[in-house]
């Protein structure tokens, strides 16, 4: 008789939680999009639905909220987190309130890591779609998103959407415009290698093994985007002291905060850091040194040029005192011919080597300047404004010297 009670309440237990599982169980299945005509919002949504579907087929029982903390989307070219990033979190958090309710999804903090069971990566990048007319092709911001099992570090989902709107905000946030460089950094590339990976495989190890401080400096850069500088410059300075912390992305926040706070001679120390992490750890340097549309002269952004007395003063004595050598590169954004532009991105890396000599004074037998013309577009947008001024830049590349 025990055993028959004991045999009945299981059974009890079963069912209920069968009818559990099953209300839970929020199938969605989202409508196809064409490939072509994809509005901003429709395409998130998308995304939304069906990477968070392939999530919730990976779950096993729970009777409590799994927690997805999201680390912000990351132009896949320029490695920088642009305004419409922030758009792209908030319709994911609200299409999944709506379709997931057993998932809370939020910006990635260090506290809220802590509880985390997932982690959400993306990107974001302008490519030329071909259709099956291949003579033919239409650009298109494309983004990817993958989420990863904090427990295993595999990847449980992956999802990409391609967006016609070319009204998107992709801005830099204010921290990145603010950035005396263009940051490479090995978790940042292994951020957006997890985006972009095929489901079951391992996430990347340089990012997973730098999540707490990854979560650090998202943390850093909302405080910055908020006007909250003291707030940001705490965090950074932790960051500075973790191991894993002496990353380009933490200098240059650095730089740029003490700016903020009005303490100059604070930043250039950080800019020097900044400099030599670059140098160290990549072998070259992509410092804002921007130009304008068919020109030498630099962009005509006024904070930018106050800063460059600084940027050439501390690069010219890093070399200087250093038995490196140099390839200065010069850029083009991509209009008129291909022989213009080549001159005229030989002209901006000669220009960057005199403005260099007080301070670098075998700069020109210790550096050759070459002109890279266009072939080598970070955007490619030929729009000639803000949006690809990166394209008409001057990069430092470490040779030997022979």
């Amino acid at each position: 008789m025990p055993h028959t009670r004991q045999f009945t309440v299981f059974i009890t237990f079963l069912a209920v939680t069968m009818l559990l599982f099953s209300c839970i169980r929020t199938q969605v299945q989202p409508s196809r999009l064409t490939q072509e005509h994809n509005t901003f919002r429709a395409a998130i949504r998308f995304l939304t639905n069906n990477l968070m579907t392939q999530v919730e087929k990976n779950r096993i029982f729970f009777f409590r909220k799994r927690s997805i903390v999201i680390d912000p989307f990351i132009d896949a070219n320029s490695k920088e987190i642009l305004k419409v990033s922030r758009s792209i979190e908030k319709i994911i958090v609200k299409e999944s309130k709506r379709n997931f309710k057993y998932f809370d999804l939020n910006r990635v903090t260090s506290e809220n890591l802590r509880d985390a069971d997932y982690v959400m990566n993306g990107t974001i990048r302008l490519d030329l779609y071909q259709s099956d007319d291949t003579t033919s092709g239409k650009k298109y911001y494309h983004v990817s998103a993958s989420v990863t099992d904090l427990k295993t570090g595999k990847l449980i989902g992956r999802s990409d959407v391609r967006i016609s709107d070319q009204n998107l905000d992709y801005t830099p946030t204010q921290i990145y415009q603010d950035s005396p460089m263009y940051l490479k950094d090995p978790p940042v590339e292994g951020s957006i290698a997890i985006a972009t990976s095929q489901v079951g495989t391992l996430a990347d190890r340089d990012y997973y093994n730098s999540l707490e401080t990854m979560a650090m400096l998202v943390e850093a850069e909302t405080a910055y985007d908020q006007k909250d500088y003291e707030a940001a410059l705490t965090l950074l300075k932790m960051v500075s002291e973790l191991p894993d912390g002496k990353l380009m992305k933490t200098y240059a926040g650095m730089y740029s905060t003490y700016r903020r706070l009005g303490r100059m001679d604070l930043a250039e120390g950080a800019f020097a850091k900044l400099l030599s992490i670059s140098v160290e750890k990549n072998k070259s340097l992509t410092v804002k040194f921007l130009f304008d549309v068919n020109s030498m002269k630099f962009w005509r952004d006024p904070d930018l040029k106050k800063q460059y007395d600084v940027w050439l003063r501390q690069i010219g004595r890093y070399f200087n005192n250093s038995l490196y050598c140099l390839r200065i590169a010069g850029h083009c954004s991509r209009t008129g011919t291909e022989g213009y532009n080549t001159g005229l991105s030989l002209k901006r890396a000669r220009r960057i080597q005199e403005l260099m000599q007080p301070y670098f004074p075998e700069v020109f037998q210790r550096s050759k300047a070459i002109g890279k013309g266009f072939t080598e577009n970070i955007k490619g947008t030929g729009t000639d404004d803000e949006h690809d001024a990166i394209d008409r830049r001057v990069e430092f590349f470490v040779v030997n010297c022979e």
